[in-house]
């Protein structure tokens, strides 16, 4: 005869027992929970892992019975109970049906770390002992890039920007495989939905200042069955104004992802000179730009991209790359930025440029070379009249030697209106300040408590490594 038991009570000395479990975590190819919630971590070894693959399924209920209780592995992480499970092929897995009245209900009891935590953590540990630091953490993925190849590695990996409960964001770098094709692969497709994730045994690290990393148990869930993912998805929908805005600052031209506050400080002209030179920021200004069509492109080396003084294509000898070349015109020209406290000039280029026009650098050379047969500007000129945008710069670094009235490096500029007219329910607070305006966000309140049935080939685990 079994004994029915909570996790609790379950020791190496009790004979046979049977408990009903849910799974809430499954790494290395399952961590359960029972209805109090008390958890435990229950291992698989190798031959016995092709049965448990197909039978377990997070967040089901099942009754466990036939298991071995033994002392947890201390040397890496903190225990979830006072005794870990060992299952095997002599144990039964029963399921519940998730209609069953027997069946536990969702979990609530989360462990996670607050991303302010996270930092000051990272900031009072020696980078020796980082690599043996974990943590779990839920939040909303606001931006996500497609995988890439590092050469130096030799290995993929894939780029998230998560935020927090308390509106703190950071970059979390995906580096193993298996994520990467399978949860990767989907937060690509529905990042713009803003889902929440539950990552669980993740590292940090000091690359750009303090970032997230995944290490070779990380497990992530997407908008996993907990009441705090449902409060995270409730704040998305009052604040989505604000985090599309987010997705659209921290996204560069070329594709990678940018490290830039959460919250959107609008910056006027009048104090641009206090701003740092290199440091980026947002002003919100109406923009006017230059007659001459000639203006807003420059020649440059096919190869090389170094721009020569000359007005037509044509084949050159490059001074630069030393190599005989066609000339192709690049997307660059001065703006004029305006707003209530004053004016200031910006240079933008490439596909920024290309964006603002609507227009390729190619068709702006052809308008500007055969006039006759192509029209003016005056069609672009006057759908941006009397438009505001927000305008992402950099000043720029000062050189003293150069007399040029250009002030400003421009990253983006984006229609006021183009990120807020296409949703649902915006719901921005704008708070005027002489000298800024920040658009604000609070933060929900999110309580935070505790979540492991692990499958493992060996029996000793190998030395936690970080991938940077």
């Amino acid at each position: 005869m079994t004994h029915n038991l909570l996790i609790h009570e379950i020791t190496p000395e009790t004979p046979l027992w049977t408990c009903k479990v849910q799974i809430v975590d499954i790494y290395g190819p399952a961590e359960s929970k029972e209805r109090k919630e008390y958890q435990t971590k229950a291992t698989v070894y190798a031959d016995d892992i092709p049965s448990y693959q197909k039978r377990i399924k997070l967040y089901h209920t099942f009754r466990i019975t036939g298991g071995r209780a033994q002392p947890p592995y201390l040397r890496y992480e903190k225990p979830l109970s006072a005794f870990n499970w060992v299952l095997d092929k002599k144990s039964i897995i029963d399921p519940i049906k998730t209609d069953d009245v027997d069946a536990l209900p969702p979990p609530t009891k989360l462990n996670i770390t607050s991303f302010a935590d996270i930092k000051r953590n990272v900031a009072q540990t020696m980078a020796t002992d980082l690599t043996k630091k974990e943590f779990d953490i839920l939040a909303i993925v606001v931006n996500c890039s497609p995988p890439r190849y590092v050469a130096t590695v030799e290995k993929r990996l894939q780029e998230l920007i998560v935020v927090d409960m308390f509106k703190q964001n950071l970059t979390f770098t995906i580096w193993e495989e298996g994520i990467i094709e399978n949860e990767g692969r989907k937060l690509l497709h529905q990042f713009r939905e803003y889902p929440v994730i539950l990552a669980r045994r993740i590292g940090a690290s000091r690359y750009n200042g303090v970032s997230l990393t995944t290490k070779f148990d990380t497990t992530i869930q997407i908008d996993p069955p907990y009441p705090q993912r449902r409060e995270l998805q409730a704040w998305v929908t009052e604040n989505r104004q604000i985090l599309t805005s987010f997705t659209l600052r921290s996204t560069s031209t070329s594709g990678f992802l940018l490290s830039v506050p959460m919250d959107e400080e609008i910056v006027p002209i009048a104090s641009i000179d206090s701003q740092q030179d290199g440091h980026t920021f947002t002003v919100e200004a109406k923009i006017t730009f230059p007659t001459d069509l000639k203006k807003f492109y420059v020649l440059v080396c096919s190869n090389c991209g170094q721009d020569v003084r000359y007005p037509t294509i044509r084949e050159i000898d490059c001074m630069n790359c030393d190599q005989k070349n066609l000339l192709v015109p690049r997307c660059r020209f001065d703006i004029d930025l305006t707003d209530d406290s004053g004016s200031t000039i910006g240079i933008i280029m490439d596909k920024e440029g290309e964006k603002l026009l609507s227009l390729t650098a190619e068709e702006i050379y052809k308008r500007a070379s055969d006039p006759g047969n192509y029209p003016s500007l005056e069609d672009v000129r006057a759908n941006i009249s009397n438009k505001l945008f927000h305008v992402r710069a950099k000043k720029a670094f000062a050189r003293p030697s150069r007399t040029t009235s250009v002030k400003l490096y421009i990253h983006s500029c984006v229609e006021k209106q183009s990120f807020t007219d296409s949703l649902p329910s915006p719901s921005t607070i704008n708070t005027h300040e002489a000298s800024k305006r920040k658009q604000k966000v609070h933060p929900p309140h999110i309580t935070e408590e505790a979540g492991s049935l692990k499958m493992k080939q060996k029996l000793d685990p190998a030395t936690p490594k970080k991938t940077n």
